[in-house]
Order: C-alpha cells, then structure tokens, then sequence
C-alpha cells in the first residue's frame, strides 16, 4: 500500500489534514461560544432588580451575580450576568475580585435588560450598593459604550 507523506514530514497527508483541522477547531471553540448581547437580553426591556446579593461567580468570560428578591411574598433567585473580570478591575473604581466579595449579602438595586428566554435573569447595567457605592457592571443596551 502507498502512503503519501507531506513534504519534509513524516506524517500521512490524512493526518496532517486531521492535526491542522482539531487545532482549528480549538483555536476557534471561544469565539463560537461567546454570544451576542441581544441574541439573550432584550434591550427594549429596562429591568430594575431590589434584593440581597447572594453571591459571586468571578470567572470568565463574563461575572455572575446570584440575587434573592421578593415577588408577590415569596423569594426568587435571580441570575444577573455581567461584565468579564478584567472590565471590571480596569474600571475607574477598579472593582477587584476582593471588593465585589466584600458586597456579598448586601442589599443592591441592579439595573439591566430583562432576558429573553428566562423570567429571572438579567443583564446587568449597573448596581447600587446600600451604601451608596455604584458599579458599572455591563454595557448600554445597543452600543456596549459607557453610561450616557
């Protein structure tokens, strides 16, 4: 049986091919599956959210944030996404994985977008902590700029 080698190799021009075509898939894994803003959030649905900041998954590529709120007498639990990591400590406040801990179990107000396929979740625009502190925690709905 002939097996083709490639040129300066020792590997079958099938395995090569194979080889080049995982790692591409690799290398192109993250940008599929990052998502576009309005393909989850209605931007034509401002949402305000009053609760306890239950707790924080710092990771990337986007934080979230567990929110327990009252509706009707009873508690729901909310998950806000927000911006990644890096966005966050670059901010002018630079709001560091420390800092955002240290709000766990306070009482925020969180301003977003409503989610399009589920009733309790949001993305977030900014929280207002109980002592008054601001954190931009997301984009403007449409243009990803800063606050208006």
């Amino acid at each position: 049986m002939l097996t083709l080698k490639a040129p300066g190799t020792n590997l079958p021009v099938m395995k090569q091919a194979l080889i080049a075509t995982l790692l591409l898939m690799v290398v192109a894994l993250p940008v599929v599956a990052h998502h576009s803003f309005s393909a989850e959030y209605d931007g034509n649905k401002p949402i305000t959210i009053k609760g306890t900041l239950k707790s924080v998954d710092w990771r990337n590529p986007h934080i979230y944030y567990i929110i327990e709120s009252k509706e009707n007498g009873r508690t729901v639990r909310w998950t806000v996404e927000g911006y990644p990591p890096n966005m966050l400590v670059r901010r002018p406040e630079g709001w560091t994985r420390d800092k955002v801990m240290a709000k766990v179990g306070d009482e925020v107000t969180v301003t977003g977008w409503a989610s399009r396929s589920d009733d309790h979740a949001a993305h977030s625009r900014q929280f207002t902590f109980s002592d008054g502190s601001k954190m931009e925690a997301g984009p403007g709905a449409g243009n990803g700029g800063p606050p208006q």
